[in-house]
């Protein structure tokens, strides 16, 4: 049996508002032609198809065309889970009538576990589709008082009464623990996490989640985005999961299995140049006057803030994301003293001053700074608080 693996699409999403929508309909053809050539059995989506619970208009356009394309494909499954990105109810408009042409929707926790089954020349594979849960979505559904997350999670295990004598697949949209995160995880803080025991009965574990590509363990696993969303990515391989699953020797083990990935190439790299803005602007352009066309994040070394330093460098950097220092009077570690009781017996002139001072190696405003703040502070509070 063979599937890929998918997951955490974002489909929509924006990156320092750059609409990535092109880019992910790039990605998503070159995902297309790699079904083609792989011929799986199913492919498997495990949740964050969208980026937002209220996607915007060309996001739905573009999973319904990725969609209607796997359709397409002959003997193709396609099985797909809600995320927490994900509104359940949107994400389910439709399911029963696609569960006909072989597209299963899981989106909505409801206790039901039915799996998908599918059968090869070992036999039948079951693949159970479990969206993004909350140890209330559990305690709701089987009215329970389940109070550990990983407890909960394996309670909905239990509830599937796993064939064991038969291979067991499971879509799951979950923070397990051991997993190392990427900065692109926007709402992974207060989520708790799984232990991976809980996964132990399955012969694969579909993981999404977490953006970075990774193996927990020797079944479970993240994919990983198939873009890159944010400067901490820069240097990743973002690749697709092709998953072979072979026969069993016995009921009381897993099956022989076989995993790999296979690289994505997007349209526009991402990437982060270092240096000091002269030697930047200063890069060799091509005939259109255009460094390079890929998402740029910079790292300025300069220790003085240059001026209009973004709309300069987006003029040979069409696809410019943004901009920090790395210069000493940017980065130097300093001791802001400030309690209220010191607080009170300075004015706010004074207080941003010896501010300034600590993030520019104490060196003062120039004029053209303090009347600026001057002017601000009496707008505010008035000319005795200069």
């Amino acid at each position: 049996m063979k599937f890929i693996h998918l997951s955490d699409l974002h489909i929509g999403k924006n990156v320092n508002d750059h609409s990535m929508i092109g880019e992910q309909k790039y990605i998503l053809n070159q995902i297309l032609e790699g079904i083609k050539k792989e011929k799986p059995d199913a492919v498997l989506i495990s949740g964050d198809v969208y980026d937002k619970t209220t996607p915007p208009l060309e996001a739905v356009l573009l999973l319904d065309d990725f969609l209607n394309k796997l359709d397409e494909i002959e003997g193709l499954t396609v099985i797909l889970i809600s995320g927490n990105h994900d509104s359940a109810e949107r994400l389910s408009f439709g399911a029963k009538r696609m569960k006909k042409s072989g597209l299963y929707i899981k989106s909505i926790f409801d206790g039901d576990l039915t799996p998908v089954t599918l059968e090869d020349e070992y036999g039948k594979v079951n693949f159970y589709s479990v969206p993004f849960i909350r140890r209330a979505d559990v305690n709701n559904v089987y009215n329970t008082d389940i109070r550990d997350y990983t407890e909960a999670f394996s309670f909905v295990v239990e509830k599937m009464e796993l064939d064991t004598s038969e291979r067991n697949v499971i879509l799951s949209h979950q923070l397990v623990t051991g997993a190392s995160f990427s900065e692109s995880e926007t709402a992974v803080g207060g989520i708790e996490d799984i232990k991976a025991e809980a996964y132990a009965a399955f012969d694969y574990a579909a993981l999404g989640h977490i953006h970075k590509p990774q193996n927990i363990g020797s079944r479970l696993r993240y994919c990983g985005t198939p873009l890159k969303y944010n400067v901490s990515e820069v240097g990743y391989q973002k690749t697709y999961t092709v998953v072979e699953l072979y026969g069993k020797k016995s009921e009381q083990e897993l099956c022989n299995i076989n995993v790999r990935e296979v690289p994505l190439i997007p349209e526009h790299d991402m990437v982060k140049i270092e240096g000091y803005f002269d030697e930047i602007m200063r890069a060799r352009t091509d005939e259109n006057g255009i460094v390079t066309s890929d998402y740029v994040y910079v790292v300025l070394r300069d220790d003085d803030y240059v001026n209009d330093a973004a709309v300069k460098l987006r003029k040979l950097y069409p696809n410019f994301m943004n901009a920090s220092y790395s210069g000493k009077g940017q980065t130097t570690a300093f001791d802001f003293d400030m309690t209220i009781e010191k607080a009170e017996k300075q004015t706010p002139f004074n207080i941003f001053s010896e501010f300034y001072k600590k993030m520019h190696m104490e060196n003062d405003p120039d004029e053209v700074q303090t009347e600026i703040l001057k002017a601000a502070i009496k707008e505010v509070w008035g000319e005795d608080e200069i």
